[in-house]
Order: C-alpha cells, then structure tokens, then sequence
C-alpha cells in the first residue's frame, strides 16, 4: 500500500485518534468551526501533543496555517505538534514544519506507520476491508441499516465528474468556494489570531468532490453510492445518513460559534448529534423567556444514541458551555424541560433533546464539554437539526 485509501472526513479523524491511542497517548477530539479538528493527547510521562487534522481530500495547508499552530504550541507549551491532512501541503508550510519541529502526516506517510506499526487492523476498520473510499461508504451505509455487501469483490476505477455535478440541480451557493470562518480562539485549544501577525482570516477547506467511483455496479448499490458521494449532506438528512461537517450555525452576526470536545473516538458508547444558536428570546409552547441583561441564550438541540448495552444517564447537568475559560452550567427554565425521563437513555433508541445556556453576550466562541468523565461520547456537528425549544412528547 503506496497511499491510505481515501477516508470519510469523520472516519480519518477517528481513525487518527485510534493510531494515537495504540501509541499510548490518551486523547479526546475536539471540532473546530472551520471543519478542522484538534486531537488532544497526553500520555503518562506527562507529556502534551496536539493533532492538528485537516480531514478532506481538497485540504490545502497553508504557510498561515502552519504559523499559527506553531505559535499555538508555544503558547500552550505543546511538547509534540503534528499536523495531518489527507489533502497537501503548501511548500512554505512544509519549511515551517521542517524548522520548527512539526511533525506532519498525510496518505503517503500514513500508509507507511500503518504498515511498519503493524496497524492494518485499526485501518480495516474504517476501510470495511476494502480499500479507498468505497470501504467507508459500505460501512456507513450498513451501519445505518441499508442491506449492502461487507466488501465489493473488484475494484472500481475513478473518472472525473466536474460535468456531472455541474449538471446536478445543487445550487450555485452550495459554498463550493469553501469560504468560512475566521481563525479565532476556539477554547480548549484554539488559536490565538494574533500569532500569525498578518491578519488574515482563514478559509473553511472543504470544496466540490472532483471524482467518484464509476456506478458500474448493482444498480441499488450504485444509486446510492452516487447520491452519497454527489449530493452529500443536501440529501443526507432525507435518507438518514450522517452529515458529515463541523461548527455551529448562529442567527445573526452576534452568534457564539460553538464547538464540541468528544470524549471517544470509533468506540464511543454514546453518540451525541448537535446543532446550535444564539437567541436573545426563546420561546417554548407560547411563553417566551428573556437572556438576563447583558447576557443571551445559547440554545443546543441534541439526537443522542446510547449504543451501551444498559441505559445511560446523560443529563443536563452532565453539560457545560465553556467560554473564555469559564464553565457555564444549563439554564434553567421554569414550567419547562427540554429532556425528558430524567435524562435516562435506552439503549439503540435516538432521542432529540435541548438545553439553553446563557453566556455574556459578548461572547464570540464557545465549547460543550462534559462533566461527567466517565462518559464516553462522540460529538458530531449535524446541520440538519433545527435548533428549537420544544416541550418533549410525554
């Protein structure tokens, strides 16, 4: 195996975390607005490492980008930095690298620790045996109940399909341009947006998909791996497939961006699917509540699945918003409670939740942690959960 076969986004991170666990650093992965993510490692001789992941294949790792981790991990008193990518770097951000210590990882390099550490076990399990981004896709979809095979018996070559998707009835403002969100300091290990001193703001990465596999196959099994792979998260939701994407929506130019710090990888017992919002009002079965002055509300609506094989207690109080280094707990509402049985969770039974924080409301960024370090929860970023205060079904 020359390269790693090309993973889902969320599967390179979890596959990242995994490698990092067998080679003894204890970590917990946190998403950051811009659709990166930071793998945050310590290990028992005390030292300190931070992954800085750019998880899709139109990744592009600039000189910027590189400066800003390095002063990052000066900062923060980082003892190994590494950055991964399953996309390229830029040769400036290599130099940097090479000069300052960083150590960095994409699908050639990957390819070869899998093979020298002995860890193609850990890659099988996001390839489903099969190499390239095909494998991943067969898992997704069995994992969401759709009968397809384990593995394909044959390879399937790629083409190139700007014309297709040019063709498809998408939109001209599907974000294709990848721009985003600028480099603030996300809590729990973000940036500082003045250790690059050039003040430029940093673009989101992810962009159009450039090829797919060639539907010569079954014609189910064909249909929706093109709808997968071509329309992606238009129509994810409609299917119940995941989204895959991180940050949180606001309403207005006030919002707090939020982020979300899991606490397990590929083997979470629980998996907590969100979506955010800033509101001054919130308005629940027709009575409104207001934000104390001088501060606002920031709503999260949730879809938590127990995979444990017992109920799992997960409440509101097992939730913090952090912001600038202070923890707020949930807000309670009077004559109203967005989790309902006491927040037990059967196992295998999705159930949609809420709570409101307040936070001042000069707040830019925040990020949900858990309390209880005894859960292990994996936090995934959900556009397609609207953000409401509703009463829930007795």
């Amino acid at each position: 195996m020359d390269k790693l076969p090309e993973l889902e986004p969320d599967a390179f991170v979890s596959f990242l975390e995994d490698l990092w666990n067998e080679r003894g650093w204890d970590t917990s992965v946190k998403q950051r607005p811009d659709e990166t993510f930071f793998i945050i490692g310590k290990r028992g001789d005390g030292k300190r490492g931070v992954l800085y992941v750019f998880p899709t294949v139109e990744s592009h790792v600039k000189e910027k980008h590189m400066k800003q981790f390095v002063g990052f991990c000066r900062k923060k008193g980082i003892d190994v930095g590494v950055v991964a990518t399953q996309g390229a770097y830029a040769d400036p951000s290599r130099q940097i690298a090479e000069s300052k210590g960083i150590h960095l990882l994409d699908r050639e390099t990957l390819a070869g620790t899998v093979k020298e550490g002995g860890f193609e076990d850990i890659l099988a399990e996001y390839t489903g045996g099969s190499g390239g981004p095909i494998g991943a896709v067969l898992a997704t979809l069995q994992s969401y109940g759709v009968p397809v095979p384990d593995t394909l018996p044959f390879d399937l070559p790629s083409f190139d399909t700007q014309d297709i998707i040019a063709r498809l009835p998408i939109g001209d403002d599907a974000d294709a341009s990848g721009e985003g969100e600028s480099v603030g300091e996300p809590q729990q290990g973000g940036f500082d947006s003045s250790t690059d001193g050039d003040g430029d703001s940093e673009s989101s990465l992810p962009g159009p998909l450039t090829s797919i596999p060639r539907p010569n196959i079954v014609l189910p099994v064909a249909l929706l791996l093109l709808i997968v792979f071509l329309v992606g998260s238009a129509v994810g939701p409609t299917l119940g497939l995941p989204v895959i994407g991180g940050g949180s929506g606001g309403t207005s130019g006030d919002a707090v961006s939020v982020s979300a710090l899991s606490t397990a990888g590929a083997n979470a017992t629980a998996e907590v699917r969100w979506n955010s919002r800033t509101t001054k009002t919130l308005t629940v079965n027709g009575t409104t509540y207001t934000a104390p002055e001088n501060e606002t509300f920031v709503l999260v609506r949730m879809n938590v699945t127990n995979h444990n094989e017992s109920p799992m207690s997960f409440g509101q109080s097992s939730l913090a918003l952090e912001v600038a280094g202070e923890r707020y707990g949930y807000q309670p509402l009077n004559g109203t409670t967005g989790f309902a049985e006491g927040g037990l969770f059967a196992p295998n039974d999705p159930r949609e939740v809420w709570l409101a924080f307040t936070v001042p409301k000069d707040a830019t960024s925040g990020t949900l942690v858990l309390r209880d370090a005894d859960l292990a929860v994996r936090f995934v970023h959900d556009s397609s959960i609207e953000p409401e205060a509703t009463e829930p079904s007795p």
